[in-house]
């Protein structure tokens, strides 16, 4: 498994351990980010705004799960053509780069989002859990953008050096001096 594949599919796990029980108890995720107090009380709090609630933790675990699934197939973990039509499965589809880099901002947000609420609500685990999970991946899918290139690496049959390196800024002095 590549590295882009890995990333896509940590990706997945992490927004669905999120959106699985936003789906399935939606109240839980509010019950728990609550601040220390009792409950607002008024005609406007009521039945309306419990299933106002349940809609939107619903929506939200959806799109999450809807996101992953796009990375996984965008990137080129989970391929849509048989075997026999691909020619080459091991190489990232064109819009891994895309959907990594989209997913890696989403992360970001997320992380900077909980960090921020973190500090406001005076240091909730929940948010803290939120923060720590979104910068790995961010960081993660930041590391791969860069790093995790398509894995053909141009050698030299002579010199046996990488061909895609390029010599700014800094000069090879050792192969200047081979080449002397």
């Amino acid at each position: 498994m590549d590295s882009v594949s890995t990333y896509s599919v940590a990706s997945l796990a992490w927004l669905a351990t999120q959106a699985v029980p936003l789906i399935i108890w939606p109240s839980l995720i509010s019950t728990l980010l609550q601040v220390d107090g009792p409950p607002p009380q008024g005609p406007q709090y009521g039945a309306a705004n419990a299933s106002l609630e349940q809609y939107f933790a619903r929506s939200l675990g959806l799109a999450q799960l809807a996101l992953g699934a796009l990375l996984l197939v965008l990137s080129g973990a989970l391929p849509l053509n048989s075997a026999a039509d691909a020619p080459d499965t091991s190489a990232p589809t064109p819009s891994a780069s895309a959907a990594v880099l989209v997913s890696a901002l989403y992360h970001a947000a997320t992380a900077s989002y909980a960090y921020a609420r973190y500090h406001t609500t005076g240091g909730q685990m929940a948010y803290l859990l939120g923060c720590l999970g979104g910068s790995v991946l961010a960081v993660f899918g930041l590391w791969v953008l860069m790093f995790a290139g398509d894995g053909k690496r141009r050698v030299s049959r002579r010199t046996g050096a990488d061909k895609s390196t390029s010599g700014w800024p800094f000069k090879n002095v050792e192969a200047e001096k081979k080449r002397r």
